[in-house]
């Protein structure tokens, strides 16, 4: 049997494999971060050399204080609150940026369609101080349903997923986080379909980031809106009979 040496030598060898792996996790999320870095760097450039010298650099996003949104009434439903929080690996986005990103994106669907709101959170409440939000709560998310083994009649299911992204061009918002697991899918006892996450997302074909940018180029060689349109029937019918 191979010796293994008193136990404070055996306890002090694991201690420094602990702290081994440790700073090897540390120095691979360093990475990670640097290279988001330089990525929104090279975004900042190419912006900055689109134009010219002698003019003023319209910002990336505009200030928290340049909000101005239509609040819509609880009227008894279900809500919940969200924080924005920076995602700079995801996004490339400070707290800031999400929370002002997220909150126009859904701003611009409530105003887009009146009966189209119903298949997006709608904000009830703003805390710009806190970057919390309060959004309406749109039911199960496909990712639970597929978990809990559910399946659901969902009605109208082409006449709903086309009236969703008639609203998300008719807004000019592009929603860029449609995960296959269905996760920013959600389905309502009805089987009222929604789209919920907007903090990954373009504005009037405008990428606010690297990351965005990178986003949209996929989006649009992956077939734009109607690619999007296809996806979301995708996973939907992972959760029907």
């Amino acid at each position: 049997m191979k010796d293994r040496g008193p136990p404070d030598a055996v306890t002090a060898l694991q201690e420094a494999q602990e702290r081994h792996a440790k700073l090897a996790s540390n120095m691979r999320k360093l990475k990670a971060r640097h290279k988001a870095a330089l990525r929104e760097i090279a975004f900042l450039r190419a912006r900055v050399a689109e134009t010219e010298s002698d003019m003023p650099l319209a910002p990336i996003l505009p200030p928290l204080s340049a909000l101005d949104i239509a609040l819509q009434p609880r009227n008894g439903r279900a809500t919940l609150w969200k924080t924005a929080r920076e995602r700079l690996l995801w996004t490339g986005l400070t707290a800031e940026q999400a929370f002002y990103l997220e909150c126009e994106c859904l701003h611009r669907l409530a105003c887009s369609s009146p009966a189209g709101a119903q298949h997006f959170p709608q904000l009830v409440a703003l805390e710009p101080e806190t970057l919390r939000f309060e959004i309406t709560h749109q039911g199960r998310t496909v990712r639970e349903l597929i978990a809990q083994g559910h399946c659901m009649a969902l009605p109208d299911l082409v006449a709903q997923t086309v009236h969703i992204v008639d609203c998300l061009r008719a807004a000019g918002v592009v929603h860029l986080d449609m995960h296959a697991d269905g996760r920013n899918l959600t389905v309502t006892q009805e089987g009222r379909v929604s789209v919920i996450d907007f903090d990954l997302a373009a504005v009037d074909g405008v990428a606010f980031s690297g990351a965005v940018a990178e986003r949209l180029a996929v989006f649009a060689q992956e077939g734009g809106y109607e690619g999007f349109l296809q996806r979301m029937r995708t996973i939907l019918r992972q959760v029907t009979p």
